[in-house]
């Protein structure tokens, strides 16, 4: 047995050693104060977890479903415009076009129920896409595009209905904030220079972004000037169908088919797969490979100025301009006789081989098929603007006056989207295959398709496309708060909104081309040029297409030009204009 003994710690004992304790800390402190004070180096720390506190603070100070991105989180991603930026969000998906994002889809609604606010002013912007991407945007889906992500500090996607929130979005109601001078502690100067390289297009991209900030007087005014510029030069290769159709629907009956099975008709010749009559088949429109070249440069400007003449009062005058120029060529080859619904084409299709599986006729090889090469050369620009004045002041602790007053434009220029077309009619042994891979099929046009003989040209066409969206905004709030968990806040405001689209099309028949300087429409060798995919295996990777250039230079160009008249569009409340008063 070992010997122990038991010690009862009364609070008397407890208090004495404390002061013990207390004693002899002074007594060393005493000991060191004669020694010379050292200073230390103040060191900084900054990181990620600021934003995201940033973040969260703004959820927390909002009743209903909110998500934001801010400045610290912008940056440390290689986001190179905002709707791959806002594609961070939770419930956010992005569209993207010639190789960036362009369009926000928030919890399964497109675009168009999606509403975008900049500086607090409501805004929108559009720009042109190849006609797979929906062509020249009409609608009221945002491009966000157009800005590179650089210029903003703070996204907030708002998800849910809020009454201090004005209607007009079932999706989100996305605010963007630009840099404001007081957002940072005196002068300021940040710049990023990157680059990268595309090996398809075998071009570097250049990326530049720069923000100069100060403040004078005691932080009682201050300047803000951001840049950010880019270049991207990218190239998509693929292949499309341009939709899967009924196999007899659309088509006239097939009335010269003596040894196979038409997709019209099926009462002569013999099926060697008789489901290929079936209205229930669907083969592809347009089988076909895709090149498309797309070259654009981007500048985005933003400017700021903060007046606070006492810490109850704060003006803000917030500057916007952004320019996108982008250059487009499309290079196509396909069996558009797939697709014709005339007397010519499809009718005389032969069907000699094909499988069909869940409903598709994913192989077939086919006799008097009609094949194209095509060129599509667009030019398009879009210039945006936006000015607004904010200010806010406190009268008391519990009572705050803000207003805002601003203008926005978005303007489209589409002047040139022009489309040269050849054919060569009835072509013997064609054949596609998407068994393999339904991604990568392999296509066999029957003819050597790098062959610049023998190609008629069969179609010319001229468009334009101009947007112009205005809005005119101004706004009064008042926020009263009235306790600890209850504040009553409400305003008037004011909108005019007005949207202008016209197209212009060469009236006439776009088929109806004039001739060579050999007098008649053959395609001159000399006029083609070759359009090569690199990263996609099949067949053809080569194929041989219209020359924009020596075309738009030729005597068939002016010939076309001289006779061309244009014909001018604007849709169904293409020119329109409303006004919005709401208070609330």
């Amino acid at each position: 047995m070992y010997p122990h003994s038991k010690q009862k710690k009364t609070p008397v004992t407890l208090l004495a050693l404390s002061i013990a304790l207390a004693l002899q800390a002074g007594a060393a402190a005493a000991q060191d104060a004669g020694a010379a004070a050292t200073e230390l180096d103040t060191v900084t720390v900054t990181g990620y977890r600021a934003s995201v506190e940033k973040a969260l603070d703004i959820k927390r100070g909002e009743a209903g479903m909110v998500d934001a991105v801010v400045a610290e989180d912008i940056g440390k991603f290689p986001d190179s415009n905002l709707a791959e930026s806002l594609q961070r969000i939770p419930g956010v998906v992005i569209t993207r076009d010639g190789g960036e994002g362009r369009q926000i889809t928030v919890r399964g609604l497109g675009p168009d129920f999606t509403r975008v606010r900049i500086n607090g002013m409501e805004a929108l912007s559009t720009v042109g896409s190849s006609d797979g991407q929906g062509g020249t945007n009409r609608s009221r889906g945002f491009d966000f595009n157009v800005f590179a992500s650089d210029l903003f500090s703070q996204l907030i996607a708002r998800k849910t209905a809020s009454a201090d929130v004005e209607e007009g979005s079932l999706g989100a109601t996305v605010d963007l904030r630009t840099a404001r001078p007081f957002d940072y502690d005196g002068f300021t100067l940040v710049t990023n220079v990157q680059t990268a390289y595309n090996d398809a297009s075998q071009a570097a991209m250049p990326r530049f972004a720069g923000l100069i900030a100060n403040s004078w007087a005691d932080g009682k005014v201050g300047a803000l000037l951001s840049v950010a510029y880019s270049e991207r030069e990218t190239v998509e290769e693929g292949t499309g169908t341009v939709r899967w159709a009924n196999a007899r629907a659309n088509t006239p009956t097939n009335t010269a088919n003596p040894k196979g099975v038409g997709f019209a008709g099926c009462a002569e010749g013999t099926a060697p797969f008789p489901g290929v009559c079936s209205d229930q088949v669907y083969t592809p429109r347009f089988p076909r490979y895709t090149l498309m070249e797309h070259d654009q440069k981007r500048l985005g400007v933003t400017g700021s100025l903060q007046f606070k003449p006492s810490d109850r009062t704060t003006f803000s005058l917030d500057m916007l301009y952004s320019k996108i120029d982008a250059q487009r060529d499309e290079k196509y080859i396909e069996a558009n006789g797939l697709s014709k619904t005339g007397a010519d084409g499809k009718a005389q299709i032969v069907v000699r081989d094909g499988v069909i599986e869940n409903g598709a006729l994913v192989y077939a090889k086919m006799d008097n098929v009609d094949i194209r090469a095509e060129n599509r050369h667009d030019e398009w620009s879009t210039d945006f603007y936006q000015v607004s004045l904010d200010g806010e002041h406190r009268l008391t602790d519990s009572f705050t006056l803000s207003g805002r007053v601003g203008t926005s434009r978005s303007k489209h220029d589409n002047p040139v989207q022009a489309t040269i077309m050849m054919d060569k009619l009835d072509v013997q042994g064609y054949s596609y295959d998407y068994r393999g891979n339904a991604n990568k099929p392999v296509f066999n046009y029957g003819v050597n398709p790098t062959d610049p003989n023998g190609w008629t040209l069969s179609t010319i066409r001229l468009r334009q496309n101009y947007v112009t969206n205005e809005f005119h905004n101004g706004e009064l709030d008042f926020s009263w708060v009235i306790g600890p968990s209850f504040t009553l806040s409400g305003g008037v405001q004011g909108k005019n909104y007005s949207f202008d689209s016209m197209e212009r099309r060469r009236v006439g028949n776009e088929t109806a081309v004039p001739n060579f300087s050999t007098g008649n429409k053959i395609v001159p060798a000399d006029m083609t040029e070759l359009a090569s995919l690199g990263g996609l295996a099949g067949s053809p990777g080569t194929w041989v297409v219209p020359n924009f250039g020596a075309i738009a230079n030729s005597s068939v160009s002016s010939t076309a030009k001289g006779s061309t008249h244009w014909s001018t569009t604007r849709p169904a409340c293409a020119a329109s204009r409303s006004r919005t008063a709401a208070v609330g």
